[in-house]
């Protein structure tokens, strides 16, 4: 695995030579990704096609971008939920990677790589996870109901991929029982309700081992596991089942940044690695207690916590307390992290066991216990300055 801990330093430190700057989670939408990707083609020098998929319900373009000449195929799909564009955005850093530095050239002789970086240009309108017909498009696997299921069943028929990425955003989450926020989670998914391991599935699993091993030296103790419940109508599960060896990367979220550029830069190289790993087989020599030894999911974790403020009843009771905050996407739309979000109190009281994205110092502050309950909604301003603190 030494090898590949030296590609993964050395993808991680070139990253910002790659970073498309100009491409963040509040613009990424079709029209912005179309216009990329002509850029990354019109700049390649042969080295990318382009081509359209499908369209969506809504008539947009779902762009279909390729490279290499190798018999090993490789298929990525990102963002089926709309709302969930980090890897999208680590696509566009890999594609200009893969442009500018041929270090990787001999690899493209040995793969084939297919890419659908949109695959719900409606949802992405909306910033949204359905379809524009309501939809989870990761629940249509079997009824091939919406255009943008059917597109992606029939690329996977036509292209016959031996492996498949499947990138996703995963909601706040950290690492097992610990306080470590989780940035990534991976899942060689089962593909049948037995959940037995298959060749198609190991091979997706020695393949996850990898790209945890790899990740270590920029995220130890952060890398966890997303259920593998089976689910019979989801892309992942079924795409196993095809025969396609896949794994579900979920990105999730990091301390102090909330536009989840660490995650973006991981996914960076977790794939680029990736790609390396599966050109020269040398996945098949990780352990694969890297992937298996990795804890689930855990919950232990919040937004933001408040640490250390008093808390006061009308009976006379007084007593310290924290407040753990979540700040929910969906009552945020049109709000940035560090503007004026609305939050949701989750817990009050000792958790001190708990992690979280952002602290704040509320020693001093005295709130009465009335005017702050479990499942309030409130604007964040409002606590702080009942608090007289700030968010650092």
């Amino acid at each position: 695995m030494r090898s590949g801990n030296a590609l993964a330093k050395r993808l991680f430190a070139s990253y910002p030579e790659y970073k498309v700057e100009h491409l963040r989670p509040d613009g990424c939408k079709h029209g912005a990704i179309t216009t990329e990707l002509q850029k990354v083609v019109g700049e390649s020098n042969g080295l990318f096609t382009l081509e359209e998929a499908g369209t969506s319900l809504e008539g947009r373009r779902i762009s279909l971008l390729m490279c290499g000449k190798g018999q090993t195929r490789i298929l990525f799909w990102s963002q089926m939920h709309g709302d969930e564009s980090t890897a999208t955005l680590a696509l566009m850093d890999i594609f200009r990677f893969l442009s500018r530095n041929r270090s990787l050239d001999d690899l493209l002789t040995r793969t084939t790589l297919c890419f659908l970086p949109m695959l719900n240009p409606d949802g992405a309108e909306r910033v949204q996870r359905h379809s524009a017909a309501g939809i989870d498009i990761d629940r249509d696997a079997r009824s091939l109901s919406t255009p943008e299921a059917r597109i992606l069943r029939q690329l996977q028929r036509k292209f016959k991929p031996q492996f498949g990425f499947n990138l996703h955003d995963q909601e706040l989450s950290g690492v097992g029982p610990t306080p470590d926020v989780a940035a990534l989670a991976l899942l060689a998914p089962a593909d049948h309700a037995k959940r037995k391991d298959s060749a198609v599935r190991n091979r997706a699993k020695q393949v996850a081992a990898y790209i945890a091993a790899s990740l270590t030296p920029f995220a130890a103790g952060h890398v966890a596991t997303y259920d593998d419940a089976y689910e019979p109508r989801a892309f992942g599960d079924n795409m196993q089942a095809w025969g396609t060896s896949t794994v579900l990367i979920e990105s999730g979220h990091w301390p102090n940044d909330p536009e989840k550029n660490f995650v973006r830069q991981l996914n960076f190289v977790a794939l680029l690695g990736a790609i390396s790993a599966i050109a020269t087989r040398s996945y098949r020599k990780v352990r694969m207690e890297h992937y298996t030894n990795l804890k689930k999911n855990g919950k232990r974790i919040y937004d933001i916590v408040v640490h250390g403020v008093t808390l006061q009843h009308e009976s006379g009771w007084k007593e310290r307390a924290d407040i753990g905050l979540t700040i929910d996407p969906r009552l945020n739309r049109s709000s940035h992290f560090n503007q004026r979000p609305v939050v949701t109190v989750r817990e009050i009281g000792d958790l001190s066991g708990f992690g979280s994205l952002r602290e704040v110092d509320g020693k001093g502050a005295i709130i009465n216990s009335n005017t702050i309950v479990p499942d309030q909604i409130l604007p964040l301003q409002e606590l702080l300055d009942r608090t007289h603190t700030s968010l650092g």
